[in-house]
């Protein structure tokens, strides 16, 4: 594992809050996992995860196939991210 890929349509609002979130519990947690953050139609073809609002999963799908999706309701507060931090570390 060594991209996390949160995405939004513009990336640059709800996404870059959740990637920079997301990227403090990973580095207090001790990872060097990579954390960015991408409008869907950029998405990395080396992202290994890629995290979205749940209405953006399927789009997202579309543009990244071979990454593991994650749909999140809120990117500033979502459990989704102690459970990752937690499988990753």
């Amino acid at each position: 594992m060594r991209k996390i890929v949160f995405s939004c349509d513009a990336g640059m609002g709800s996404s870059a809050m959740g990637a920079s979130i997301l990227r403090k519990r990973m580095k207090a947690a001790g990872s060097d996992v990579t954390v960015v953050n991408t409008a869907i139609s950029d998405i990395p073809d080396d992202a290994d995860i890629v995290i979205t609002h749940k209405t953006l999963t399927d789009r997202a799908r579309q543009k990244a196939p071979n990454a593991e999706h994650i749909s999140i309701d809120n990117f500033l507060k979502s459990p989704e991210y102690d459970v990752l931090v937690n499988r990753l570390t």
